[in-house]
């Protein structure tokens, strides 16, 4: 009966998302000003439970705001193998003050977090409650199929999730950024803040702030610029098999060894 009522909880889960996801565009639309309360905690809570945008490429909802000193970031994701990716690989932020549309744009800036060894992955995704799993070993017939797994959750199992997840993701990886070294510490004198948690429906969100000096950006000048959200490859395949029908091997797990990414322009929101 318990694992019933746990189902029964997942999928309206997945189906609140599902219709939610389907009233946002797959890139934000319009400017945003930052709440004046504003925290870089990972809460998520000023944005009032809805953000700008669902880009399906990616599977991530999020928001881009800023105020008259930071540019924000908010990325949201809620399916279990996403969450993976972004532990496994980071978020990549790119920020191109010229508006070009180009990995190798000479004015790129970046932030990629978090950055977190393979090896304490998923023991922060267990503590941190539901997580797809293949159901077997890939074998000659092709992949396993792959299956949900509901773990017990609860508030201490979230709790030991984050701060797992705090004590492995320490470091920020940068680029295009005069004066910053590559990589930073989440401490960093920089005014660079990153934050992320998951909650207690299994969700986990990221936020970010840059101050706009760093990406060549004025609240004095309203140009419009391009930004970039990747979710990148882990640089490593867990397993591969050969598939039958064309005698090739396979990725064993093409989701999370796939770069998926998009392009959104935007303007600074004035007061």
């Amino acid at each position: 009966m318990k694992s019933i009522s746990l189902n029964l909880i997942t999928l309206i889960a997945l189906a609140t998302n599902l219709t939610y996801a389907q009233k946002l565009p797959a890139v934000q639309q319009t400017s945003v000003r930052a709440p004046a309360t504003l925290k870089i905690d990972g809460k998520a809570d000023e944005w009032g439970g809805q953000l700008q945008a669902y880009n399906k490429s990616t599977d991530v909802y999020y928001t881009i705001a800023n105020d008259d000193e930071n540019l924000y970031l908010v990325v949201q994701a809620a399916k279990p193998r996403v969450i993976e990716k972004i532990l496994s690989s980071g978020v990549t932020f790119t920020v191109n003050n010229a508006g070009k549309k180009s990995d190798k744009a000479k004015e790129n800036a970046t932030i990629i977090y978090p950055l977190i060894n393979f090896d304490f992955i998923y023991d922060i995704l267990r503590k941190a409650g539901d997580k797809d799993v293949w159901s077997g070993s890939p074998g000659a017939s092709g992949p396993a199929r792959p299956r949900m797994v509901t773990l017990t959750r609860t508030d201490s199992t979230v709790v030991l999730a984050n701060k797992a997840f705090y004590d492995r993701a320490k470091n920020i990886k940068t680029g295009g950024i005069n004066d910053i070294p590559d990589t930073i510490s989440i401490y960093n004198e920089h005014q660079i803040k990153v934050a992320a948690i998951f909650d207690n429906k299994g969700g986990y969100t990221y936020e970010l702030a840059l101050p706009l000096k760093y990406v060549g950006l004025s609240i004095d000048r309203l140009q419009k610029f391009s930004y970039n959200i990747k979710l990148n490859n882990r640089g490593y395949t867990t397993g591969n098999y050969m598939d039958r029908a064309s005698g090739q091997m396979m990725d064993a797990d093409p989701d999370l060894d796939s770069v998926t990414d998009f392009w959104g322009d935007y303007t600074l929101a004035k007061k």
